[in-house]
C-alpha cells in the first residue's frame, strides 16, 4: 500500500479527499517533526518511532578492502507495538487486541476543531440504476457466411515442424560465415 491508496481508504472514512490528505499529512508531519527534534513518538498498540544516533566509525570498502571513515549520522527507527506484532503474526488474540486499540484510538468527539471550509459534507445519495435494455437475440449465420468460414478452415495449414539441428562435429571449430551482400552492376 502506498500513500495514494492510504488516502483513498481514509477518504472512505472521513468523507472527503481533502480531509483525508490533510489528516495523513498532519500525522506524518508531526511524527517527522518529533524525530527531528529528538523526541520519541509512541502510538500505544501500534509502535514507537525514535531517533537513533550512530557514531563515527571506521568501515571497509567491500570492493577494495581499504579502510574508510564513516561519518556520524542519525536515523529513524520504528519498533512495533504488541498489538501490531500480534496482528501481523496472526496469533489468536490478535483480532481482539487490534479492535481494542482501534476503539481506544477513535475519539468519541473530535478533539481538534476544523475550519468551516474543511468540514466534510455528507455524501450524496446514489442515483437509482437505469433499467437495462432487453438483449437482442443473436442472428443465425447466413449460408454464404457459413460456406466462407468452412472454406477458411480447410485452407488453413498447420506449419511444418522445425528441423532438428545437426550435432556439432567434435574437434573442429565452426567457420564464421560472412553475410551475403548484394552488389549492383553498372
Amino acid at each position: 500500500m502506498n500513500k495514494t491508496e492510504l488516502v483513498a481508504l481514509l477518504e472512505g472514512r472521513l468523507g472527503s479527499h481533502a480531509a483525508a490528505v490533510a489528516a495523513l499529512d498532519a500525522v506524518l508531519g508531526e511524527i517527522q517533526h518529533g524525530l527531528v527534534v529528538g523526541d520519541r513518538v509512541t502510538l500505544t498498540g501500534f509502535g514507537t518511532f525514535e531517533r537513533v544516533e550512530r557514531p563515527a566509525r571506521t568501515g571497509r570498502n567491500p570492493g577494495t578492502g581499504a579502510a574508510i571513515e564513516i561519518a556520524a549520522s542519525a536515523a529513524p527507527r520504528f519498533r512495533p507495538g504488541t498489538a501490531l506484532r500480534a496482528a501481523v503474526s496472526g496469533t489468536p488474540g490478535a483480532r481482539a487486541a487490534t479492535e481494542k486499540v482501534a476503539a481506544s484510538a477513535t475519539p468519541s468527539a473530535p478533539t481538534v476543531s476544523a475550519p468551516a471550509s474543511a468540514v466534510a459534507k455528507p455524501a450524496k445519495a446514489a442515483k437509482p440504476a437505469k433499467a437495462a435494455k432487453a438483449a437482442k437475440p443473436a442472428k443465425a449465420p447466413t449460408a454464404k457466411k457459413a460456406a466462407k468460414s468452412a472454406k477458411q478452415d480447410k485452407s488453413a495449414k498447420d506449419p511444418a515442424p522445425a528441423k532438428a539441428a545437426k550435432p556439432a562435429k567434435s574437434g573442429k571449430v565452426a567457420k564464421k560465415h560472412k553475410p551475403a551482400t548484394s552488389k549492383k552492376k553498372k
